[in-house]
C-alpha cells in the first residue's frame, strides 16, 4: 500500500502549527512573574498602583536630570504626581513620611527612592532622603558619582556617620548626620545608613527612630526612607507604623506573583497603611499606552530662550 502523502503532509502541517502555540501556552502556565501594571493589578485587589517604569537605557544616568524628557524620567514624574496627590488628599497632619520597600533585594527600591527625592526637590521643595536599610546600604552607590557634590556636612572628623550611629549613640544629634547634596543642579539632604550594626532590629525598635522622623517631618516637605526588603528581614515591619505612605517596588520579570500575597495580606490586616505599588523595569513592549509611545516623546528639550 503506497503512503497517503497528502494526509502525511497535512499531519505535519498541523503539528507545525500547533507546536508553537502549545509552547506559548505552556510558558504562560509556568510563568510565575509579573510583567507590567496589568499583570500586577490582577493580584493586588484595590491597592493603588502609582506608576510603571520602563527599563533604563544603557546610556541613561542612575540619577535623572531635571531637563530629562525620556520615557523613564516622565514615568518617574508621574509617580511623583500620583504620590503627591495621595499626600495632599489628607489634611489632618503633615502626612509626608514615605517608606520605599520591596520583597527582595534587586527590585529597584533604592533607584526609585533616590530619583523620587530628586524629582520632588526639583519642585523647590525641601526633601530629605534617609538610608533606612542599615543591613545592606546602597545610597553610597548613587551619591558617590562624579556629578554629585556634598555641599554641606556636619559629620565629625570628616568621616560620614549615619542612621545606625545616630540610633546607637544618644550624644549624636540629627544635625550631625545630615548631608546637603548637589546632584545635577538639584539640592536636597541625605542621611546615609552608616556602618552596618550588629543589632539592626534592636536599634530600629528604639525610640530614636520615631523621634528622628517626627523631627524631620516638621523640617522637610518630604521625608523619603529607603528601607529593607520585607521578605528578607523584619527591620521594615518593625517601623511601618511610623510611615504615612509605603511605596512597594516590584520588578517586571523578577517579582514572583506568590510573594505579593504577603504585602496584600498585611495591608488587609492594617499592618501596611498607605500601601501603594510601583512596577519597575518594564519592557517597552509591555508598557501601557502612554509609556509605550513616550510621555515626553523621548527627546531632550532645548532651553526655552534658544530658537
Amino acid at each position: 500500500v503506497s503512503p497517503q502523502r497528502p494526509k502525511i503532509y497535512l499531519a505535519f502541517l498541523m503539528v507545525g502549527l500547533l507546536l508553537p502555540f502549545s509552547i506559548i501556552y505552556a510558558n504562560q502556565l509556568l510563568d510565575n512573574k509579573i510583567h507590567n501594571k496589568v499583570s500586577l493589578e490582577k493580584l493586588i485587589n484595590e491597592v493603588p498602583i502609582l506608576a510603571e517604569l520602563p527599563k533604563m537605557g544603557r546610556n541613561e544616568d542612575m540619577l535623572i536630570r531635571s531637563d530629562d524628557r525620556s520615557v523613564l524620567s516622565e514615568s518617574l514624574r508621574i509617580l511623583r504626581t500620583n504620590l503627591d496627590y495621595l499626600i495632599k488628599s489628607k489634611n489632618d497632619k503633615k502626612n509626608n513620611i514615605i517608606f520605599v520597600t520591596s520583597s527582595v533585594p534587586g527590585e529597584g527600591k533604592t533607584f526609585i527612592s533616590s530619583n523620587l527625592s530628586m524629582i520632588f526637590a526639583n519642585t523647590n521643595k525641601k526633601v530629605l532622603l534617609i538610608g533606612g536599610d542599615v543591613r545592606n546600604p546602597k545610597l553610597y552607590t548613587y551619591f558617590a558619582q562624579k556629578d554629585v557634590d556634598k555641599i554641606g556636612s556636619r559629620s565629625r572628623g570628616n568621616v560620614d556617620i549615619g542612621l545606625s550611629e545616630y540610633l546607637h549613640d544618644p550624644k549624636i544629634q540629627s544635625k550631625d548626620i545630615i548631608n546637603s547634596m548637589l546632584v545635577h543642579s538639584t539640592t536636597f539632604d541625605v542621611i546615609y545608613s552608616g556602618k552596618i550594626p550588629p543589632n539592626p532590629a534592636e536599634l530600629l525598635m528604639g525610640n530614636r527612630m520615631g523621634s528622628l522622623l517626627d523631627e524631620m517631618s516638621e523640617k522637610y516637605d518630604y521625608v523619603i526612607v529607603d528601607t529593607a526588603p520585607i521578605m528578607v528581614v523584619t527591620d521594615t515591619m518593625l517601623i511601618t507604623d511610623l510611615a504615612d505612605h509605603i511605596v512597594y517596588v516590584t520588578r517586571a520579570g523578577v517579582t514572583e506573583t506568590k510573594v505579593l500575597e504577603h504585602p496584600v495580606n498585611l495591608w488587609n490586616q492594617g499592618k501596611l497603611k498607605g500601601l501603594t505599588f510601583v512596577v519597575n523595569d518594564v519592557k517597552e513592549s509591555n508598557l501601557g499606552y502612554g509609556g509605550k509611545y513616550g510621555y515626553g516623546y523621548g527627546k531632550s528639550v532645548k532651553k526655552w530662550w534658544k530658537f
